[in-house]
């Protein structure tokens, strides 16, 4: 039996991903290049955080500037983290702090003239971050319980290479 050239290629690809999925433990936020790591969250990198169907979450955002994502957490939307509803926050280039919620479950802000005033808006994202919507300019980090599993996607790319070559 006489094997060709491409079967073998394909063979040694699908052998590779097996391999692959087996051994790579990457966070998300090492595959999009960005590292900042704030305790308690989880970086996923780039974008906009979203659910599992890919809907944005409502939010509340203060009108103000924060020096950096830790700052956003400890400080704005940590208040939030005993709330079901809340889900992380996203941390944008423009250094603005934006606490995310399910679909209007964003909690009543206080109305004070010495703090500065919350934007706010509602979309249709529910449940635990999914994923992101990997544009540049705002970083998802997502409140513990929330994650993007890499190494599934890798067990279903040998998975469908293995069906290929069968």
């Amino acid at each position: 039996m006489v094997l060709s050239n491409s079967f073998l290629q394909y063979a040694f690809i699908g052998i590779a991903c097996i391999l692959l999925s087996s051994s790579i433990s990457v966070e998300a936020a090492e595959v999009w290049g960005v590292h900042e790591q704030v305790q308690g969250y989880r970086n996923l990198g780039r974008g906009s955080c979203q659910d599992s169907r890919g809907k944005m979450y409502s939010y509340l955002q203060r009108t103000m500037t924060f020096p950096d994502a830790i700052t956003c957490a400890q400080k704005e939307c940590e208040r939030f983290g005993n709330l079901g509803a809340y889900r992380g926050f996203e941390f944008s280039v423009g250094k603005r702090c934006t606490c995310l919620f399910d679909v209007d479950q964003a909690p009543p802000v206080p109305d004070s003239g010495e703090a500065p005033d919350y934007v706010g808006g509602s979309d249709g994202g529910d449940g635990d971050v999914f994923s992101t919507t990997s544009m540049p300019g705002t970083t998802c980090f997502a409140s513990p319980g929330s994650r993007i599993e890499v190494k599934a996607a890798f067990a279903l790319l040998s998975s469908a290479t293995i069906f290929m070559l069968l």
